[in-house]
């Protein structure tokens, strides 16, 4: 039987808390080797803590975790990796932030090495920090993301019929994963229209290097209809609605 480790030392983003007790705090984490790790910091909301500052959403800290009765880990040192002050400076920043935060949160696992999925949450929040345009920073993040969980979507060909897309409006299927033709479109209740256009930037985000997706931008006509069926899409891939963007859409 393997030993049961009473002490650990992590490297972890923070992804959320949550208030407990009178001073207390849980803060949910995301780590390159453990997954997603709840912890327990004691004392973190008294005037004079000093952990409090390295325990705030976005944060990467390093944290030595240890176990006492039960199963909870509690915080016992934790300090200061990297932090991103930026991006709770406006509701809108902390919104995109927290955007990120929940996807990454909703497609990890506690006791699951996310190696792949810690170092993109971290980069796009590092590359949200310094971009002047966080909308086409977050719209790269949704198709690494989708291509790092498996549910890429199929863009160049009909999903129903396995025809090439022709240039023309289009559908997408949320159960099927991908572009529909007219022909199969009509036959799929749940299917979201999509123009050519929208089709050609999910594309070109689903296949170019972030520097690239930066040139191009996102023309901010196609934000509605592209925000209608990515978050569709991520609603129907998770079960469950993306708190977030319901937020940003009542603010926005």
């Amino acid at each position: 039987m393997a030993a049961v480790e009473k002490s650990i030392r992590v490297e972890g983003l923070i992804l959320t808390h949550q208030n407990y007790g009178e001073a207390d705090r849980f803060v949910r984490m995301l780590t390159p080797d453990r997954g997603k790790i709840s912890a327990l910091a004691r004392g973190v909301r008294k005037m004079n803590s000093r952990k409090a500052g390295h325990l705030e959403p976005f944060t990467v800290i390093s944290a030595q975790l240890v176990q006492g009765r039960g199963s909870a880990w509690t915080i016992s040192q934790v300090t200061t990796l990297e932090a991103f002050p930026s991006l709770s400076c406006t509701l809108e920043s902390a919104c995109f932030a927290s955007y990120v935060a929940e996807l990454a949160d909703r497609f990890s696992d506690e006791d699951t090495e996310s190696r792949d999925l810690y170092r993109l949450t971290v980069r796009t929040l590092r590359r949200l920090s310094q971009a002047a345009d966080a909308y086409s920073v977050l719209r790269w993040f949704d198709f690494r993301l989708l291509d790092l969980t498996g549910y890429r979507p199929q863009l160049r060909e009909c999903v129903g019929c396995g025809r090439p897309i022709a240039p023309q409006p289009q559908y997408f299927s949320l159960s099927l994963g991908g572009a529909l033709c007219p022909n199969c479109g009509v036959l799929d209740a749940a299917a979201l229209p999509i123009s050519m256009r929208t089709l050609k930037f999910f594309r070109y985000y689903q296949s170019r290097p972030a520097a690239d997706n930066a040139l191009v931008g996102w023309p901010s006509e196609l934000w509605v209809e592209t925000d209608r069926i990515l978050n569709a899409y991520f609603t129907y891939i998770l079960e469950r609605k993306i708190n977030s963007s319901e937020f940003m859409a009542k603010v926005g």
